[in-house]
Parts: C-alpha cells; structure tokens; sequence
C-alpha cells in the first residue's frame, strides 16, 4: 500500500476519469450544492455516482466538497436529500467549513468521513483536536503553516493530514476573507469568490505617497509548487498531498497530476536518488503559473518573492503542448474457465491479488455457468480461440491478466455463448467489487433538540432582560478606555490588543461594567507563548472572545477556561439554527451573529445568544503576509534601527476607496479593514424585533469625540426610543443588513 495519498481536483466527469487515470489516489470535486466553486461546471448526482464507480473500481476515492456556510432551510430541507443517495452509493468523504453542517453530517452520516475544510483555519494542535473530538477524521491544514507545526498537529493528534502542494494560494487565511462579499456580494463563504486579491491596488502611506509604483498587486500570491520539497513534506506528518484547481482545465489537473504522481512514487521506492527533472517542472510551469512558482510557507512565514506583485495573470498557454494524455487505468483479473462435455460452460473471475490497487478487494471472486458445450461436427474449439474470445474485455473496467483454461477436445460453443460467458462473469464481479464500498442500511434523518441552547445566568449574552452593549476598543481607540467607563449605558468592554491587561481589568471592574478580551484572529505557535503567560490575568476577565477552532481548543485544553467564559466571534461562523445549537450544546456564552445573514435571515434565527455588530469597521481579510514588510520594512527590524513604527499603509482600489492594513506583529498578521464602516443605528426598529442578547460596537482609531457621537447615536435610538438619522450616504455601509448574500 502507498504511505502517502495524492488527492487530485476535478471540475467535470471528464476530469475527473483523467486525474483518476493519471495516477490521482483520490479525487475532491463539487456537486450542484454547497460547493466552494460555485461557478465551476461542477457534478451532477448522476455524475458522482458514475465518478464513485469508476473510482471504487480502481480501488481510489471521491470526497465531495460541501465547504460553504448553509442557511437554514438548506440545512433543513436540502442537505439530508443531497447526501442521502450519495452516502448510500459509497461516497468516501465530505470537506466541511459550517460547524452546523459538519455535526450534522457526523449525526446522520456516522459512517462518512468529516474532513475539515482549509475553510476552518486550523493553525494549531488544539485547534485539530477540538475537531478530531467532535468528529473530524482528517484536518486539511491551513496553508499558511510550515512543515514543523504540521508536523507538530500530527505528532499530537495522530490524525490523517490533508496539505495543499500545488496549485493556487489565497491571500488571507481560507475562510476568513470577506472581501469579496462586503465589496462584490459574492461570498467566499458561499463558493462565490471574485477574487478581489487578484486586482490592482496602490499601496499608500497615511500622507498619500505611492510606494513601488510599479507594482499593483500587493494582495496576489504567486501559484504554490512543492515538487521539490516532496521529500521533506513526506517527512513532516502529511498523509493527503491536494492540488488546487477544481476551476482548471483537464490538462492542468490531469498534467500535474501525473508528474506529482511520478516524484511520489520516485520518493517512496527510492528517497536517496530523489531528484526533480528540469523538463518536468518546465512541463509543471506549463500547465500553468503566475508569474512563477512559490514554495509558499512550508520554509517562510511571509515574503515580497511569495507575490506576483507585477501580474496576478495566471498564464497557461501551453498546456495542451506539454499535455500527454495517460491510458485509461483498468483493474487486473485472473479467469478461470472450465469446458466439459454434458455439463454447463463456468468461468471464474477474481480481481488479481498482486494488484496493489485491488488489494482491498482481493477476495471478491465470482462464478458464472453457461450452455452445455456441443459437440464439434468439423472444427472443434481450440484453447487459442477461447482464450481469444474470453480476453476481449471491451469497455468493461478490466483486463485480463491471468487465464486458466480447462478446455475438452471436440466441443462446439457459438462465439456468442462465450462472450455472454464472459460478460455476465465481469459484470457480475463489477457489481461485488462497488456492493462492497455501497452502504445498505437504511439512514433517516436525526433533527437536533434544540435543547442544547441552554441559557445560563451567570451573564452570558441573553441572560439579561435587555440586550446588553459591549464596546470593543482595538487601536488607538484603547487609549480613550478611562472615558468610554464613564458611559453608564454601556455594560460590557472588550479590549483587543491591550498592553497592561491586569491594570484594565481592575479598571473596568471598578467602573461596574463585565471586562471582555478577543483572542487574535490566528493563533500558532508564536502566539500560544504569549497567551499562556497571560493565563491568570485572562482568568479575571468575564468573557474571552475566540476568533478559530484553535483559539477555542487553546483557551479549554492549555489555559483551562471553562466553556461559559468563551464567546464565539464572527469568524466562527454561525450561518443557521443548527450550527448555533451545535456550538451552544459545549456551554459557551453566546457567539456574534454572522455578517453576511440580512436581516430576514437573521429573523428566522434564535437570536437570544447572539451579539450583533452595529458599529465598526469590518475586517475584510487576516493575512499572513505583511504589506508592510513587503513595501515598506518589516517593523521588528525598524524598531531595532530607529526605534520608530512605520506610519499606517493603505490599500487604494480602482474606485479610490481606501482600505487601512493594521499590522499585528505580536502576532505576525495584517488585517485589511473596509473603506467605510458598516453602521446599523438608524435600523434599531428593525433590530430591536430580532431579540438579540447583545450589541456591539467597536471602536478602532475614532476620535474621543466621535466615539461619544456614535454611543449617544445608540442610547437614542435603543434606549431612548428616538428616531435617529443615518451619516451623510457614502460614508458609511448597511454592510449585508439589507442585501445579504446568495
């Protein structure tokens, strides 16, 4: 058997026989829902079926990506039907994001493998054994992550491995990108990508000088190729090595495939002479590139020589020429035929047990009996005319790799006896090999109780009588934290960020209001230190804010937490009813209500424990990649010359909109925010029906007095029951309030 899995992309049938027979071990593509692709041709059920036969045959695997976030009636009318005849035909896997989805899968599909979506972020080992316990048996790396902290989940998990090796990579981290939707409408989260990293930017700095003019793609990545490092990949925990590229054309799927096949089998049969031809990667860079390769951050944290920066074209124009399409792969059988005189004709057919790829099926053998043979008048069948006849397998999956034939002289038997012989022997052997990956219970479906939304009264979100006001304070905002405690309408404060954490906490205690404090965005292995050394001053604090499935893992496993401490952010994303009971039923306090539901879809949702953002700036992507360093210097080597930050760089796009890159160098990420911020007060008749158990407002770099404007603009309009006025248009966004997302 392989020691490593090559799991290759298809965007068609088509396609996906091709990677198949190009050497892929398994195949990902998407069906006509709930795909991260929506705009790619994508499979029919009828297409998965006939793609899960022509796998299973060869002994290889389909999962099916279902890595969107799910509105309620999808979950609630449309999923269960979806996967019901697919489960049932022997589909292998499914790739989640949606928390709701992946519990809901788990409950009803105990016997589909969760594979835990790129989309989920997961950075650290707590965060791949939150999920390995509540279900996931493989963890598709973030792709920001180098070899020793994959190697690291591994060690610590045991848990099957999925990396990217090839193909193209996103600027911000999977799943945490909302750029496309606040800027275009086309969710990421919903398969719907526009890909705003690949267009033009001008970087600026806070006086509006141009920094690197000629370089207009400060947000898209050079294309990912790891065949060089195969072997210390092999070595680093991975089991599944993925190609990116369910939206490429056969000759790119099927052409990088079978050179990613090569060097595979080239490591695990001989690793000493492992060396990369210089034609083939020519023929790889054929297939496609921009602007060149990367070997992304398996060996780098970040770095200018990872970006297009000049061009984000992707340039395949001679993929056709260096295409060489492979032969269709069939499955070795060995026959058996027995021809006496008075009794009926029988074949044996069994797949072949050398067969590495047959291996799982060796035992599968299958008997078939025909006419009684006649007696030759003239010419009587000869061994080389039936092992001619019974060796034509046509378009069956298979070949004949052995025959055996006990054949008596002088018997007649029509050409067209043997050949029903044969074909009802392969036939018959075809359908035992796919009854053994089909599954024949019977599968109903299993409704979450909604009781796992327990409410508790130790000042979780909802457990008041009013929604409550949290005010998170990020930036320079932090330095107005002794004014905004003077606000007797606020009743909880989040610090992002903060310096002195110990001396705040006392502060807002002092002041009568709850103390709040957000996790960062993402959290490896630099960050984990840091965070550990502020366990016992985190314990002081009324809610933690976890932003990812490892901040959520760190905070339980490594500081000890209990969950009724924890709040979920935005990017744990709460898309339905069913991902909120899901997260509610392990005892959190409450989680924030997902930016891209309008406000229809949040009507349909149990509000009661969710905070909604009024105010703020959205962040619209979280980036390992530091648009400072990249145009500017990276701030760790300034401080050490001058002593100095570098001023605040902008992002300034085609329509002059300016988007503010805040770097986190405690942490070692930026953070793209939008151009104006969303502002829902005016809309508080409208929320106020939602029943929501909080409100948030998030103050980043405003002034003291505009952070005074917006809190009396609230306890107007939802406390005081006033009419209030939105900002001048164009300032200001509705974000998805009022157009949602599809």
């Amino acid at each position: 058997m392989r020691k490593h899995e090559l799991l290759s992309p298809a965007g068609s049938l088509e396609i996906c026989k091709a990677v198949l027979n190009a050497g892929a071990d398994a195949v990902y593509l998407g069906g006509d829902k709930f795909g991260a692709r929506a705009f790619a041709k994508n499979f029919t059920q009828n297409d998965i079926q006939e793609a899960l036969d022509f796998a299973h045959m060869r002994g290889k695997k389909i999962f099916l990506t279902v890595n969107t976030l799910l509105k309620n009636k999808e979950i609630e009318t449309e999923l269960f039907s979806y996967l019901k005849p697919l489960y049932e035909h022997g589909l292998d896997a499914v790739i989640v994001q949606d928390y709701g989805v992946f519990q809901f899968v788990h409950r009803n599909f105990p016997e589909l493998a969760l594979h835990a979506s790129t989309q989920m972020s997961v950075s650290n080992v707590s965060g791949a054994k939150f999920l390995v316990e509540h279900g996931a048996e493989r963890i598709v790396t973030a792709r920001e992550l180098s070899r020793s902290e994959i190697r690291r989940i591994y060690d610590e998990t045991g848990v099957e491995i999925e990396s990217f090796i090839h193909g193209a990579l996103c600027y911000c981290y999977s799943g945490q990108c909302l750029m496309s939707s606040m800027l275009g409408g086309r969710s990421g989260n919903r398969g719907r990508c526009a890909q705003p990293c690949r267009l033009a930017y001008q970087v600026t700095d806070e006086r509006g000088n141009l920094l690197h003019k000629k370089e207009k793609y400060p947000l898209s990545p050079k294309d990912l190729c790891t065949i060089s490092q195969l072997p210390q990949l092999c070595e680093s925990g991975i089991y599944s090595f993925k190609i990116e590229g369910r939206m490429k054309k056969l000759e790119y799927a099927a052409g990088v495939t079978s050179i990613y096949r090569k060097y595979l089998d080239l490591y695990e049969s001989c690793p000493e002479h492992y060396r990369v031809e210089d034609a083939d990667m020519e023929r790889l860079l054929a297939f496609g590139n921009r602007n060149g390769f990367t070997a992304g951050y398996y060996d780098m944290r970040n770095g200018r020589s990872m970006m297009t920066l000049t061009d984000s074209s992707h340039s395949s124009n001679e993929a056709k020429a260096a295409y060489q399409a492979p032969e269709e792969t069939k499955v070795p059988v060995e026959l058996k035929a027995v021809f006496h005189a008075g009794e009926p004709m029988q074949l044996e057919a069994a797949l072949s047990v050398n067969d590495t790829e047959a291996e799982s099926h060796s035992d599968k053998k299958v008997c078939v009996t025909g006419e009684i043979p006649g007696t030759a008048q003239n010419r009587p069948l000869s061994k080389d005319e039936l092992r001619k006849r019974l060796s034509k397998t046509g378009d069956t999956p298979f070949y004949v790799q052995h025959l055996e034939i006990d054949l008596e002289d002088g018997l007649f038997v029509p050409v067209g006896q043997i050949n029903e012989l044969r074909r009802n022997a392969l036939e018959q052997l075809q359908e035992a090999v796919l009854g053994s990956w089909r599954r024949n219970e019977v599968v109903t479906l299993k409704k979450r109780s909604t009781d796992g939304m327990r409410m508790k009264q130790n000042g979780a979100i909802g457990s008041g009588d009013k929604p409550m006001l949290n005010v998170w304070l990020t930036g320079s905002a932090l330095q107005h934290l002794g004014a905004v405690l003077e606000n007797q309408t606020i009743d909880m404060v989040t610090l992002e960020g903060f310096a002195n954490l110990e001396a705040a906490v006392k502060e807002i205690h002092a002041a009568g209001k709850q103390a709040g404090y957000a996790f960062p965005y993402v959290l490896r292995e630099n960050s984990e230190g840091l965070l550990r050394k502020q366990g016992s001053v985190l314990k002081q604090f009324d809610r933690i804010w976890v932003r990812s499935y490892d901040g959520i893992g760190f905070a339980r496993e490594e500081l000890y937490l209990p969950a009724e401490k924890l709040a979920l952010d935005a990017g744990l994303y709460v898309f339905s009813n069913e991902a909120a009971v899901d997260f509610m039923a392990d005892g959190f306090a409450g989680y924030t209500a997902s930016m891209e539901l309008n406000r229809k879809e949040l009507d349909h949702m149990e509000n009661k424990q969710a905070e909604l953002m009024l105010y703020g700036y959205a962040p619209l992507m979280i980036s390992a990649q530091c648009v400072y360093k990249n145009y500017a210097s990276c701030i760790r080597e300034q401080k050490k010359e001058s002593g100095k930050q570098s001023q605040r760089l902008y992002l300034n796009d085609r329509y002059q909109k300016q988007f503010e890159v805040q770097r986190d160098c405690t942490h070692c990420y930026n953070v793209i925010y939008n151009s104006q911020p969303t502002y829902l007060l005016h809309h508080a008749d409208e929320i106020s029906g939602l029943d929501f158990g909080a409100h948030r407002i998030v103050f980043r770099n405003e002034s003291a007095k505009q952070m005074h404007g917006i809190l009396q603009q609230y306890e107007d309009a939802f406390r005081s029951g006033r009419k209030i006025q939105p900002p001048k248009e164009g300032t200001y966004t509705n974000g998805h309030f009022r157009r949602g997302v599809d």
